[in-house]
């Protein structure tokens, strides 16, 4: 009998729980996050570029938020929810001279990997193959010592999908200097360039570092042609010059690359707040997004409103969410930490502050759940799958067995019942999404995740990226889900 009393009891409570959450998924306000989103893509914040005035800004409206869902404040004895950031912004200044002519970065060019470099009037080999079995056969014979060795031919084109590394070896062996790789059209280094307004960081994460055996550059058929100049070798309808009984050159001119670097220290805020659990012994749960963007371009402002204004204002809303689940009486297990998080378009590097500096170790961090890009159909979903707009992007890394698939897809079949769609956990794709978001610097250090997106739109990294292409009804849908899988989550 006692038993069975027991079991009612329980069964009651359960019901009244999910009763609440159930109520509580059905606040979700549409209205307030169209509201913040508005808010935080508004002109007078000039696009979130971490350490900005307007990054600045997007952290305060964060931290209200925290403040006025009754998030504890981590820092300065619990009267502030930043946590100030420290990175080292790299002041470059490059230069590629072909014979005595200079061309600015990106003018038909660029290095890798972009990294300190001083040659000097470094001599030309033209190597034109377009087999690289014919080039390893004809290496032996070549004087390569000292020469920057240019490529051409079909081989050009398929560099980067040659082993490199290797190939490099031998050259570097042989005393070669530099590599030049002619690239197909200009395309390339327009996209570059259109982008190089934007400020580079040290990225903490080694394996982001980018590493070559021997630098390369690459060129555009023009700037090739600036390497022709002086030798008039003319082609054949193939594209093949006239070279002689071999495949191989020695040119007049000469190239000069140099890269010298300054690194500057600068701060920017992440927002941390913090939700006690019922057990504050148990491990805590993160859930994560980051504020930031790519800032302004002359004229042209990077709204980032899908990416990620998004997924902060998702964010922002599942602490009111819980706020109003405690007032009914109900309260996570788990401790839950909020982590808004700048500089993730940088290079991760307010996660991976965070990281290394976090409110409670990465050993007593159960979980994290990471939101970012809701609200919009992207170009995989849109007009090309059913239920465009009834969808969500997963991903989920569990290898330590906690559960986090199940409580995933539990919480949508309790809440939404979106389609979740695992594309991206095919393993062709997954490296990118794996590393392309603040998961990936605690998931280094063991902490298992859930990651909820809405894929890549067309707008992504534009200037069109603006609020009112948002599909309102799509992000509260998506932010249910999240709130419903943090809930479940932080309850394990």
């Amino acid at each position: 009998m006692r038993l069975t009393l027991v079991f009612v009891l329980w069964s009651v409570a359960t019901m009244g729980q999910q009763k609440i959450i159930a109520d509580v998924t059905a606040s979700c306000s549409q209205s307030r996050l169209k509201q913040n989103l508005y808010y935080l893509t508004d002109s007078s914040l000039r696009g979130r570029l971490m350490g900005s005035h307007g990054d600045t800004l997007a952290s305060q409206y964060v931290a209200e938020c925290f403040r006025d869902n009754q998030l504890q404040a981590p820092y300065e004895n619990g009267t502030s929810y930043f946590q100030a950031i420290t990175a080292y912004r790299q002041l470059d200044q490059q230069s590629l001279m072909i014979n005595t002519t200079g061309y600015a970065p990106f003018d038909g060019w660029n290095l890798y990997p972009g990294t300190p470099v001083n040659l000097k009037n470094i001599p030309v080999l033209l190597a034109d193959y377009d087999s690289w079995t014919d080039f390893y056969h004809d290496l032996p014979e070549m004087d390569v010592d000292g020469k920057a060795v240019c490529f051409s031919g079909k081989v050009s084109a398929a560099f980067f999908q040659s082993n490199i590394d290797s190939m490099e070896a031998i050259l570097k062996n042989k005393g070669a200097r530099l590599v030049i790789i002619k690239r197909t059209s200009d395309k390339g280094f327009a996209a570059q360039k259109a982008h190089s307004f934007l400020p580079t960081y040290e990225i903490p994460l080694k394996e982001f570092h980018p590493t070559a055996t021997l630098p390369e550059i690459s060129i555009s058929p023009i700037r090739f042609n600036s390497l022709l100049g002086n030798d008039r070798l003319t082609a054949d309808s193939n594209g093949h010059f006239n070279l002689g009984k071999t495949h191989y050159l020695p040119l007049k001119a000469t190239i000069t690359i140099v890269v010298t670097r300054e690194l500057k220290a600068e701060h920017a805020p992440n927002v941390i707040g913090i939700l006690p659990g019922k057990d504050t012994s148990l491990a805590c749960i993160v859930i994560s997004a980051h504020h930031d963007h790519d800032g302004v371009n002359g004229k042209d402002i990077y709204y980032g409103a899908v990416d990620n204004a998004s997924g902060t204002v998702a964010m922002m809303e599942i602490a009111a969410m819980l706020k109003r689940a405690a007032l009914s009486g109900l309260k996570p297990k788990r401790t839950i930490v909020f982590a808004s998080y700048t500089g993730e378009e940088r290079g991760l590097l307010g996660s991976c502050w965070y990281a290394d500096h976090p409110v409670y170790p990465m050993n007593k961090t159960f979980a994290v759940i990471n939101i970012d890009m809701l609200g919009r159909v992207d170009t995989l979903h849109s007009g090309r799958k059913p239920d465009s707009t009834n969808y969500a992007y997963i991903l989920v890394k569990d290898d330590v067995g906690h559960g986090l698939r199940k409580a995933l897809y539990e919480a949508n079949d309790a809440s939404v019942n979106v389609t979740l769609d695992t594309y991206y956990e095919n393993p062709e794709y997954t490296p990118r999404r794996l590393k392309g978001s603040d998961q990936y610097p605690l998931y280094l250090q063991g902490v298992p995740f859930v990651r909820i997106d809405c894929g890549f739109c067309q707008d992504y990294h534009q200037p069109t990226d603006t609020p009112d292409k948002i599909n309102y009804e799509l992000l509260t849908k998506q932010t249910k889900l999240a709130f419903n899988t943090l809930w479940d989550m932080a309850n394990l």
